[in-house]
């Protein structure tokens, strides 16, 4: 699987994110690997959802690490997948990342901070997935 230039970019905008990336292409490898560099040439990596879902779990864990400017920057590339990406990076972006995120804020992370940061078309799925999973939308999230 070839990793596509927009997540490699998303990984050049936090030291966060590239550690967690690295640790979850070196535990789908195993220990008997020995390579934990990350996927420039269509590695063994796993699939993008996978890695996209541990970057939105350590982004809501983390969030004290990651500058305003940096999560801003993250959510636009984000965004931007949604928007104009290919429907399954949109897709993994959307059932990887953001669902990660609302997930993270179901077991009590605070994600209030980075709701003005999200894009429209981000925001749309991530009130439509509390919707599909019955989860009551706080009024921060639709005002």
């Amino acid at each position: 699987m070839t990793t596509p230039e927009w997540y490699l970019q998303l990984l050049t905008v936090s030291e966060v994110l590239t550690e967690t990336d690295r640790a979850e292409i070196a535990a789908w490898r195993g220990p008997d690997a020995g390579h934990t560099g990350l996927d420039a040439a269509g590695d063994d990596v796993p699939p993008l959802g996978i890695r996209l879902g541990a970057l939105g779990r350590q982004f809501a864990r983390r969030s004290a690490e990651v500058s305003p400017e940096q999560r801003r920057e993250v959510l636009r590339i984000l965004e931007e997948v949604q928007v104009s990406g290919t429907e399954s990076d949109a897709t993994a972006v959307a059932t990887g990342f953001f669902e990660a995120l609302l997930a993270a804020w179901d077991r009590g992370s605070d994600l209030r901070s980075l709701w003005p940061d999200i894009g429209s078309k981000s925001r749309a799925y991530c009130l439509t997935w509390n919707e599909f999973t019955d989860v009551k939308t706080p009024d921060w999230m639709t005002g």
